[in-house]
């Protein structure tokens, strides 16, 4: 009798069904997850940005604001530091494309910015909160800041 070695065509066709099944099981939890995922992280970037945002304001004593717009966020401060012709405003840190980096939309309620004021209160928005959300999909995470400034949700 000889010896045989390898898998016999049959055997690895049935190993790669198998495998291919698991794949088409499994795949749209994966992408589920993963696009929860994107939504928590994009989250967590803007909220980061609201207390750098506030703690800005309070410590260099001026006027700030979260900026959001084409699904980017930055942090403004004014009054300048350093005058420079055209510009009233200094970029605290980086632009923060949450498109490009995690694929989220990312809309502010009825305005365009969220401000602190130099004691880190909110201001800048009309009512008593301003609120932010974070969607891809079918997926959405809703931030509401209130007038004090604090983030609640």
């Amino acid at each position: 009798m000889s010896c045989r070695r390898g898998f016999t065509l049959v055997e690895t066709a049935v190993a790669l069904v198998v495998v291919s099944l698991l794949m088409l099981i499994g795949f749209p939890k994966v992408s589920s997850a993963i696009a929860r995922n994107n939504v928590r992280s994009s989250r967590t970037v803007v909220v980061n940005l609201l207390a750098k945002a506030r703690a800005s304001a309070t410590i260099s004593n001026r006027k700030t604001w979260l900026k959001v717009g084409g699904n980017r966020a930055w942090i403004l401060a004014r009054p300048r530091l350093v005058a420079v012709a055209g510009s009233d405003a200094d970029t605290l840190g980086v632009v923060e494309n949450l498109n490009s980096r995690y694929g989220t939309t990312v809309t502010l309620t009825s305005v365009d910015s969220i401000g602190f004021d130099p004691r880190g209160l909110g201001s800048g928005w009309t009512g008593t909160s301003g609120s932010i959300t974070v969607s891809k999909g079918s997926y959405s995470d809703v931030i509401v800041v209130d007038g004090k400034g604090r983030v609640v949700k």
